[in-house]
Parts: structure tokens; C-alpha cells; sequence
């Protein structure tokens, strides 16, 4: 599509400009995997230039020449640190799974909200990681080894149709999305009937994760676009079709904008981070709680 007709599109959401200037200029971050190594002993450990991130506990910029290939350090192979976007980590902070709790992550692979949350349980409780392409399973499995993640269980179920019933105290669904946030060039493929195919399945998929999620428990509800097709308009139809989902606060301090007016006062409680204020991907993240 036209960059200049994508621009126009991208505008009626925030500051195109700034957008597109600071995704071309991102910083590359990274987490601590704590299953492995406490943050302490590892910045006594490691040789990386980095800085730690105030808003978001264990997670640093990479202060490194743009170029610079992560993924081939040691602290990378032995399995000390995992680099992430800064509002993928966020997502996996706003859901907050504890020790001990029964997890799932409905479309898990290639690992990296996965393996955060096995660090945020403590390797503790069950984890179960999700994800309906068997081809992106060997990735994920991978990411498993290298972080040593223990609790889990891998599932490749259809995500808009699971099994579960009332069964998880915290779902993750960072649903399949037109990507519009991640990768260069996003208006090359930017087709807003996409969006608007994609949110179908999305719509389903929140549903299922929604009626898998015990009374009381909590869901996060992301994606890495832009579009209102693919983010409010999912969440709204949830909360308009299930009296016992409510909108809550993600509780996360990181520099963002809040969901669009357009849909209610509610949607103040969800975000959206658009590359200027993290400089890193664009993200959209909803909390959402179950009623008793």
C-alpha cells in the first residue's frame, strides 16, 4: 500500500510522524532470566553495555552499536538473559502470575511471554504454553531449553476452540494480529480489510480464552498493531456479550496512551504504546478480570 495513505491511517491514532520516525530507530532490550541468575549477580557477571529499564524490574537497553548481534553472546547461549521488546515484557508484567498458579498461554510460541512468566511463577505451579502451527513449536521448545523452564506443559489445540472450562487462574492470549506495530515496512502489507478478517478470529479466540479462565482470575488480551478492529473492538465485544468480564487496571508505570475514547471511560484502563514512548514496537494491552 501507499506510505503516504498508510501515514493518514496511522494519524487518526497518534502522532504519525514521531511514530514512524521512532520505529526506524529502536533500541534493542533484553531481560534477566531469573530461573537462571538473580539481576545482581548478573550485572557482576557480564561485559554488555547496557541500562536498566526504572519502569520494568530486570530489564535493560542494550547500549551496544545498532548492529550488534545479542544472540550471539554467551550470557544469550547460556540461557542468562532473553532479548524481548519492551512492551512484550510488559504484557507478561500485566498479567502477574504468582508461584504457584495454573497459567496458560494460548498462543505461546515462540516462547519469550512464555519463558517471562515461568520467571515471574518461580518455575513453580503449572504453565501451560499453547500454540495451534506445529511449525513455530520447535522454536518455542527451544526457547524452553535454553531458559530452563520447568513447569510446563506444550498443547497445539485451536486457540478459538479450547477444551478448558473454568480451569486457569491466568490466561495470556497475545493474539495473531496484523503486526502492524513489529517488523519494517508494516505499510507495505497495511490493508485495513485485514484487520477487520483478522478480528473474526481474534473475537473467537477471546472468547475460548476468556470461558477457560476460573471466577476471580485475570486475563491480559495483546497484540502488536494499531488497529481498533484488532484491539478495542475485541475487548468491547467480549465485555458486551460476558456480565462477569470487567476491564481492569494493567497496574504498569511505563510511558503510554490510553485506550480510545470512542469506546467508553472504561477503555482509559488499557494501553496503547506506540514506538515514540518506548522505543521499541507497538503494542496494545487489556486487562481483564472474571467476576466471582
Amino acid at each position: 500500500m501507499d506510505e503516504a495513505a498508510f501515514r493518514d491511517w496511522l494519524s487518526s491514532y497518534t502522532d504519525a510522524d514521531r511514530c514512524i520516525q521512532a520505529f526506524r530507530s529502536q533500541k534493542q532490550f533484553f531481560r534477566v532470566n531469573t530461573i537462571k541468575c538473580g539481576v545482581t549477580e548478573f550485572i557482576g557477571k557480564t561485559k554488555l553495555g547496557c541500562e536498566p529499564i526504572a519502569y520494568c524490574p530486570g530489564a535493560y537497553g542494550l547500549l551496544e552499536r545498532p548492529s550488534f548481534q545479542i544472540g550471539k553472546t554467551w550470557e544469550y547461549f547460556l540461557g542468562l538473559i532473553h532479548p524481548q521488546s519492551m512492551p512484550s515484557i510488559l504484557s507478561s508484567l500485566a498479567l502477574g502470575p504468582k508461584p504457584g498458579e495454573t497459567v496458560l498461554d494460548v498462543a505461546s510460541a515462540p516462547g519469550s511471554k512464555f519463558s517471562h512468566m515461568a520467571a515471574l511463577m518461580e518455575n513453580q505451579g503449572v504453565l501451560v504454553g499453547n500454540d495451534l502451527k506445529g511449525e513455530k513449536i520447535s522454536a518455542l521448545y527451544s526457547t524452553i531449553n535454553r531458559l530452563n523452564v520447568l513447569n510446563c506443559i506444550i498443547t497445539t489445540l485451536d486457540g478459538s476452540r479450547l477444551p478448558w472450562k473454568s480451569r486457569f487462574d491466568r490466561v495470556l492470549l497475545d493474539a495473531p494480529c496484523t503486526a502492524l506495530g513489529s517488523g519494517a515496512g508494516a505499510y507495505e502489507r497495511w490493508e485495513p480489510a485485514h484487520s477487520a478478517k483478522i478480528s473474526i478470529l481474534q473475537k473467537r479466540m477471546i472468547f475460548s480464552s476468556f470461558e477457560a479462565l476460573r471466577p476471580g482470575g485475570e486475563m491480559v488480551y495483546s497484540t502488536c498493531t494499531y488497529a481498533k478492529e484488532e484491539n478495542e473492538e475485541v475487548v468491547k465485544s467480549l465485555l458486551e456479550n460476558e456480565p462477569s468480564a470487567r476491564l481492569v487496571d494493567a497496574g504498569l508505570d511505563a510511558p503510554h496512551e490510553t485506550g480510545l475514547p470512542e469506546y467508553g471511560d472504561e477503555f482509559k484502563k488499557c494501553m496503547r504504546i506506540y514506538p515514540q514512548h518506548l522505543c521499541s514496537e507497538g503494542f496494545f494491552i487489556a486487562k481483564i478480570r472474571k467476576g466471582e
